[in-house]
């Protein structure tokens, strides 16, 4: 047991150093962006949350903001339904889960004005994508110290994928537009 925790802190500490390796080449301008100023959002998600998901978009789409989504599906040899944009751990590299497919590639450089995380970055492929992403605003939740959200909700403990969306709701609507220094 020792031995296998030694190993997965070794991938983990492999994995974050590739990480941050390539955080230094991330170009975005920061920008507070709410409901009322943005025009597109990305949303990462996991296929237990679609329902959230739904409810996001849907809120987004009434809001004039044109979301994309990307959904990771944790099993290896997932279906990954022809409506859904996603990925699954078979499109990661096999050891440290760094993604390895054109549609994250293309997610992570698109300049979204909005990113939203609905995942916790629990995943670290997840977190690869939203540390990497040249989005101008992200949002979401993470309970780790270090997080690349720009807007990270708290929360007591890990809150339900419902209860973050609605916060992530009450925020965007209230936020200023102002640039973060």
């Amino acid at each position: 047991m020792l031995f296998l925790h030694s190993i997965m802190g070794l991938k983990s500490k492999i994995a974050n150093r590739i990480l941050n390796s390539k955080l230094d080449s991330v170009v975005r301008e920061k920008k507070v962006f709410n409901l009322d100023s943005a025009k597109s959002a990305g949303i990462l998600w996991t296929f237990d949350q679609k329902e959230s998901f739904d409810r996001l978009e849907a809120e987004l789409r009434k809001a004039g903001i044109k979301p994309l989504g990307l959904c990771y599906f944790q099993m290896k040899k997932a279906l990954i339904p022809l409506d859904v944009d996603g990925f699954s751990r078979k499109h990661t590299s096999c050891w440290i889960g760094i993604p390895r497919t054109e549609l994250v590639k293309n997610f992570i450089h698109h300049k979204f004005d909005i990113l939203i995380d609905l995942t916790g970055q629990k995943i670290f492929s997840l977190v690869y994508i939203t540390a990497l992403s040249e989005a101008a605003f992200k949002i979401g939740y993470s309970e780790n110290s270090v997080n690349y959200n720009d807007w990270n909700i708290e929360f007591g403990e890990q809150p339900d994928t419902s209860q973050l969306t609605e916060q992530i709701l009450y925020y965007l609507k209230r936020i200023n537009k102002t640039t973060i220094e």
